[in-house]
């Protein structure tokens, strides 16, 4: 017998705004963008553009993610977790993007500053 038993709770499930910037369908936003390689990945990995602090739930939230190869995310010499200017450059793009159809003071009420 139980003393404390749990009680039966489920997490809700958030859903997530899908990406701004591009549809999941195994193409890498960098290679694209870059090289015009338009092949598709057999791995692709959800980059959240801005992350750290509280913001990735709002990369989420606001559709603020690219998919990539996980040479342009995690381990070539040009992914954005390795290279800053890479990183700053999808920053800035998803910014543009975002203010094409928002205000700069939008953005910057949810990202807290510009990368422009």
């Amino acid at each position: 017998m139980i003393k404390y038993p749990k009680t039966q709770t489920k997490k809700k499930r958030q859903r997530h705004a899908a990406s701004i910037m591009q549809k999941k369908d195994g193409h890498c936003w960098l290679c694209m963008h870059f090289y015009g390689d338009y092949t598709i990945h057999r791995t692709i990995h959800k980059h959240h553009v801005f992350f750290g602090q509280g913001l990735r739930k709002i990369s989420e939230a606001n559709g603020f993610t690219v998919y990539l190869c996980p040479k342009h995310h995690t381990d070539g010499p040009d992914a954005v977790h390795r290279n800053k200017y890479m990183n700053r450059f999808v920053q800035q793009a998803v910014q543009v993007k975002y203010e094409a159809s928002h205000t700069r003071k939008e953005f910057m009420d949810l990202i807290g500053r510009s990368y422009r």
